[in-house]
């Protein structure tokens, strides 16, 4: 009987591979590749752009976006990387940055000082002077926890030196001239007004900011808050827009890339030798890929599955174990005639029935109003948007716990229409169409969530961290939105700055940023 042929399995062979597609890791494989590694990247999670459903070319879930000039370690990897000049022409100013919807008021929170000094005066004109104070030492407190992340702490710190190098950034930041009298990671903006409607759904504000569930702290309140406050900004494809342009990177520089956005490269598991990685193996793959040194970008419960089980449950996973997601954004797309909206509607709106109910489904959604885009290729791979002109998409989404399962999203998905009902009135007579990515995208639930919120066990530092940097394997470092997830976009970007750093260390080669 013949046989068919089966070509012999090979052996690539890499300096870093780096295994996920969140932010972090494709930062760390691009300044690695920059510095003539030879990197390879595989998208074990990347969930792509967008999804395609009734003919649009819709969101995961909204994106807002900081200035980049704003948060060091971005900057940085942006400079490093050339790409500093086409991300700004890319994104797309917020206007106004924040439109908050309260029971009684709906104000507009504007970087412009005049305009924010308008909107209080207006809306709480008893209170204005000590928020408009309040937002001015938010400012301030912003700037120089700013000066302690340009003096690139390790976070979280591992072991007495690293804790003392912490220590010596906070002080640095704490001794520049005009410095507040507390530390950013101890002063509370607002102070007196933390009762206030405004400030109440400010805190709401940060946890859709953030990727961390729980108490917010202040560095991580500061940082996020501040940012989105000195302008937001919206950038077409979200997220994924961003990481695939910094993923580029990696194959311009003579790197490799395994799968790319929607369409996942599975990893399906690790080769261990003694105490150090060796090679990963890919799903329908014979080959093994070496590497000298690996780099994770995937959520802890997607990445334990790749370790033997002995290593899973012992102290090579420890640190994973200890993570995880315990809520998740839920999203629904209501695409609507323009009509719909009403003129003073915002781009970025949080809607909440009760400033003081928390971030739960049942009191706070958050709105994002992008243009609508129809899918002008179909059937074919990929897809070509073209803007429908009196089309919008309202993206709207509210947390749900992780994991929810279809029946448990259905019934989320109509909560939130709810409250969208609530912020416009009567857009059911101009519903073009209406999607649910977690139910609509094909292999959407398998690649993980697009914006979930983690609880850390053990030690946290500054209120912000979770996952250590360097694994309990010699060569594995993590690098993915568990490392800092207190600070949101920005804490990627600094996970993705310090996993390449150990890296270099560890291949003996100079440091990753000039």
């Amino acid at each position: 009987m013949a046989q068919a042929f089966h070509p012999p399995a090979t052996q690539r062979l890499y300096d870093v591979c780096v295994i996920g597609s969140q932010l972090g890791g494709v930062v760390a494989g691009a300044l690695l590749a920059r510095r003539n590694l030879r990197v390879l990247h595989i998208a074990h999670d990347d969930p792509g752009f967008h999804y395609v459903d009734h003919g649009y070319v819709l969101p995961h879930g909204p994106a807002v976006l900081p200035s980049p000039r704003h948060l060091p370690s971005a900057e940085a990897v942006l400079a490093e990387l050339g790409l500093g000049t086409d991300l700004g022409r890319a994104l797309a100013p917020s206007d106004p940055d924040l439109q908050l919807l309260l029971p009684r008021h709906r104000v507009d929170v504007s970087r412009e000082p005049a305009v924010m000094r308008a909107e209080l005066r207006r809306e709480w004109p008893r209170e204005a002077d000590a928020l408009e104070a309040g937002f001015a030492e938010l400012s301030t407190l912003f700037d120089f926890a700013g000066f302690f992340l340009r003096a690139a702490p390790p976070l979280p710190p591992d072991g007495i030196v690293e804790k003392l190098a912490v220590r010596k950034a906070l002080r640095t930041a704490a001794s520049m001239p005009g410095a507040p009298p507390r530390r950013a990671d101890e002063a509370a903006p607002f102070a007196g007004l933390e009762d206030q409607e405004l400030v109440r759904s400010l805190r709401t504000v940060h946890r859709f900011l953030t990727y961390r569930d729980g108490p917010a702290s202040p560095l991580s309140m500061v940082r996020l808050l501040g940012g989105a406050l000195r302008g937001t900004n919206r950038l077409p494809g979200g997220l994924g827009t961003l990481r695939e342009m910094v993923r580029r990177r990696i194959a311009e520089s003579r790197g490799e890339l395994r799968g790319g956005p929607g369409e996942p490269a599975l990893a399906s598991a690790l080769e261990i030798e003694g105490n150090r990685v060796t090679a990963i193996r890919l799903a329908g793959s014979p080959d093994a890929h070496a590497a000298r040194a690996f780099v994770v970008a995937t959520d802890a419960d997607r990445f334990l599955p790749l370790l033997p089980p002995e290593l899973r449950e012992g102290r090579a996973g420890a640190p994973l174990r200890r993570i995880r997601a315990t809520r998740q954004l839920a999203t629904v797309n209501l695409v609507v005639r323009q009509t719909a909206l009403p003129p003073a509607l915002g781009e970025n709106v949080l809607a909440l029935r009760d400033p003081a109910g928390g971030d739960g489904l049942d009191n706070a959604v958050f709105l994002q109003v992008l243009p609508a885009r129809r899918d002008a290729r179909k059937g074919e791979r990929g897809a070509v948007a073209e803007t429908v002109a009196d089309e919008r998409v309202v993206c709207a989404s509210a947390f749900v716990p992780a994991g929810s399962d279809a029946t448990a999203l259905a019934s989320a998905a109509a909560a939130i229409r709810e409250a969208v009902a609530d912020a416009i009135p009567f857009f059911e007579r101009h519903l073009v169409a209406e999607s649910v990515p977690l139910l609509a995208a094909p292999g959407r639930t398998e690649q993980g969530a697009v914006h979930p919120l983690y609880a850390a066990e053990g030690k946290d530092a500054l209120g912000v961290t979770g996952l250590p940097v360097r694994g309990r394997l010699k060569n594995l470092f993590f690098a993915g939105r568990e490392v800092i997830p207190g600070l949101g976009v920005e804490g990627e970007f600094h996970a993705g700055i310090q996993a390449a750093a150990h890296v270099a260390a560890t291949l003996g080669r100079k440091e990753v940023l000039k």
